[in-house]
């Protein structure tokens, strides 16, 4: 089997995955597709990272066209069209979509929603004003691939913000030996450090990948401007206290979620 197939094997495998399970609905416990789901959603989504607000600026694309690539249940996407973005959501699984469309079609919110590939985006060169990705692009094999997708739809002087997992984190450093010394790591090929961070989102997840911000740097080497943010959400595992130490001493300089900004140079 070439290298393509396997690839093409893995993806399918990480489609089944994400449509069985769509990211988000984790953190609800009402019906899927009901207001008050999408509501549950929402508010777990920013009381665990309350940071979203200003790290992404949700208002700041007023009139511009907005691609989010892997748009899950459309949550961020839908803070993009409340603050006056002209949005397209793309996702690897129907269901996402199906969901992601009951969430703005409920709200009367225009969108434009489809299924995709984030490697073989069907869009024209320079379609649009901003791309963004948040947590996604670090589940499909080849991620620079995606992220020159991402650089040809984008016009020039457009904005891209991208959220990878960040391999040289507190999380990876105290949990990839923890779980491997309790056991909790499977064995095949791969090596219990990208089995804990492949298992950060649900043990059967097939795939999930971390990266220095050096390696994230080359994958952006062809933005200009690109800027390097480090956070960490607040988790429900932690107490208060050391939610607050985390926050404020270490998830900006070893926080697991690392976040990308940049323009394609006009």
């Amino acid at each position: 089997m070439t290298t393509e197939q396997n690839a093409e094997q893995l993806k399918q495998k990480v489609r089944e995955y994400w449509n069985a399970n769509p990211c988000g609905t984790q953190f609800a416990h009402t019906d899927w597709g009901t207001k008050e789901f999408f509501d549950e959603v929402e508010r777990f989504r920013y009381s665990s990272q309350p940071f979203m607000k200003e790290l992404v600026g949700f208002d700041r694309f007023a009139g511009k066209r907005l691609l989010e690539i892997g748009c899950g249940l459309g949550t961020d996407l839908f803070q993009f069209a409340r603050g006056g973005a002209s949005v397209t959501g793309t996702d690897l699984t129907p269901r996402s979509i199906e969901l992601a469309k009951a969430r703005f079609d409920m709200a009367g919110v225009p969108a434009q929603m489809l299924v995709a590939d984030a490697e073989n985006l069907p869009f024209e060169n320079d379609s649009f004003d901003v791309v963004y990705s948040f947590g996604v692009l670090h589940h499909t094999p080849n991620t620079e691939k995606a992220i020159r997708e991402a650089y040809r739809v984008l016009r020039p002087g457009g904005t891209i913000i991208l959220m990878l997992y960040h391999k040289h984190s507190l999380h990876v450093y105290l949990g990839a030996p923890l779980y491997w010394l309790a056991g909790k790591i499977r064995k095949g090929s791969l090596s219990a450090l990208e089995n804990y961070i492949r298992i950060y989102d649900g043990d059967e997840n097939p795939l999930g990948k971390a990266y220095s911000r050096s390696e994230a740097r080359r994958m952006m080497r062809n933005f200009s401007n690109v800027r390097v943010t480090l956070c960490d959400p607040i988790r429900r595992k932690y107490s208060r206290p050391l939610n607050t130490v985390n926050q404020l001493l270490f998830a900006r300089w070893l926080g697991f979620w690392m976040v990308l900004k940049g323009k394609k140079p006009a």
